[in-house]
């Protein structure tokens, strides 16, 4: 071959050669680009879910209900394929019922796990303080356990709540018990925490449109255990029926000491009283106890094909046993509040931004779980239902449906 040849063939192979380079060049340049463009906890084939939550201390059967429940609700998500290519994962922190574990929690979940949305939560008092946060980085917060009304007071863009808030609880068990029980003065107990503290001003406000005054009103700290001086003054009071507002060890507790002290008036219960662990403090004092309830099924005895499901599955994760006060409504909320997020995602389709799930959560209207009562989102609201249901403690000492 002359030397133009050569000389031609080298030309050929070096444009090619810089062909190569140039266009791994750019299939490297798109590539850190999509890599850049990638919503935080989201990747080609998984979307990154954080909770923080009690797993220990006094509510732990609120934070393990809802974990365990938003797991097995992801494990059959998995199973199925999961949502638009994509397969889900959580990460859980336990916040033991602490602001301060709370804070430290969501931190890492945000700046370290990198955490697509928030699902579930902590007590009031655990997620109240971690909202500014929460909305300063605007991450979506499906939340399935705090029912205080200032989770959305002041609305809040990425915030939603799966079931009734605290004025819907109160507003229902007063309605029921003054008209059924004539209820003209009654008192209340509650809790010192934001749980508690809300209560009040719910039950206070219901009380004040119907120009009905409370005879007494008296607070404890989480964790006590003697509630006499306040059942004393109660009772010294001449209050015809008696509010509790805490969680439900604690009701129980104080149910039996107050029907202990000779205290005859009707006992009713805001929304954190009515799990399976009220009636194993309470024993037999227990019974006639009212409660509302934000789940529209008991746990223990519906035969509603997915609570069905859902028990059948938790037990396989408790061959040993189911853990005690199990399966509760916080179970199903957690359940339900999976099956929510899980219809954002595949709304929001496969190009996944944190805006664009929030605004998919906003086009559901009347979403049926089949667990907890139907959720409706809008722009305008994100409190999904107002809905409660009225229980009791039956002589066989079991929440039933109070007629």
């Amino acid at each position: 071959m002359s030397d133009i040849g050569l000389r031609k063939v080298s030309a050929i192979f070096s444009w090619s050669s810089v062909l190569s380079l140039l266009l791994a060049s750019l299939t490297m340049v798109a590539a850190a680009t999509q890599a850049r463009c990638q919503e935080i906890g989201v990747s080609d084939n998984e979307v990154v879910l954080g909770m923080w939550t009690p797993l220990t201390g006094s509510t732990s059967l609120l934070g393990t209900s809802e974990r365990d429940a938003i797991q097995i609700g992801i494990d059959e998500i998995n199973a199925a394929g999961g949502i638009n290519g994509r397969k889900l994962r959580l990460v859980v922190y336990d916040d033991a019922g602490s602001p301060q574990e709370a804070q430290a929690s969501v931190r890492r979940l945000l700046s370290q796990d990198r955490v697509f949305g928030l699902i579930a939560g902590s007590t009031s008092g655990s997620t109240l303080p971690v909202l500014p946060l929460i909305g300063r980085e605007k991450v979506p917060f499906l939340a399935s356990i705090s029912s205080n009304r200032n989770l959305l007071v002041p609305p809040r863009d990425n915030v939603f709540r799966v079931f009734s808030n605290e004025i819907a609880h109160a507003d229902r068990l007063l309605e029921y018990t003054v008209k059924k029980f004539g209820v003209k003065q009654p008192a209340l107990i509650y809790t010192s925490n934001d749980y508690g503290i809300g209560g009040e001003e719910a039950v206070r406000e219901w009380l004040g449109k119907s120009n009905i005054a409370l005879k007494a009103s008296e607070r404890f700290n989480q964790g006590d255990q003697d509630f006499s001086a306040q059942l004393l003054r109660i009772a010294q009071s001449g209050a015809d029926a008696l509010y509790v507002w805490a969680f439900a060890a604690e009701a129980g507790v104080i149910t039996r000491q107050a029907k202990d002290l000779g205290l005859k008036v009707p006992l009713f219960g805001g929304a954190g009283t009515a799990t399976p662990l009220f009636p194993k403090a309470a024993g037999q004092s227990g019974e006639g106890f009212i409660a509302v309830t934000f789940a529209p099924f008991l746990a223990d005895d519906s035969t509603n094909a997915e609570i069905v499901k859902y028990r059948s599955a938790l037990r396989s994760k408790y061959p040993g046993g189911l853990p005690p006060g199990r399966p509760s409504e916080y179970d199903f909320a957690g359940y339900a509040a999976i099956k929510i997020f899980a219809e954002g995602l595949s709304r929001a389709g496969r190009s996944l931004t944190r805006a664009k799930f929030i605004e998919a959560l906003e086009t559901l209207n009347d979403f049926r779980t089949g667990v907890m009562f139907p959720v409706t989102y809008s722009k305008a609201s994100h409190e999904g239902t107002a809905a409660a249901t009225m229980i009791r403690i039956n002589a066989g000492l079991a929440w039933e449906v109070a007629q």
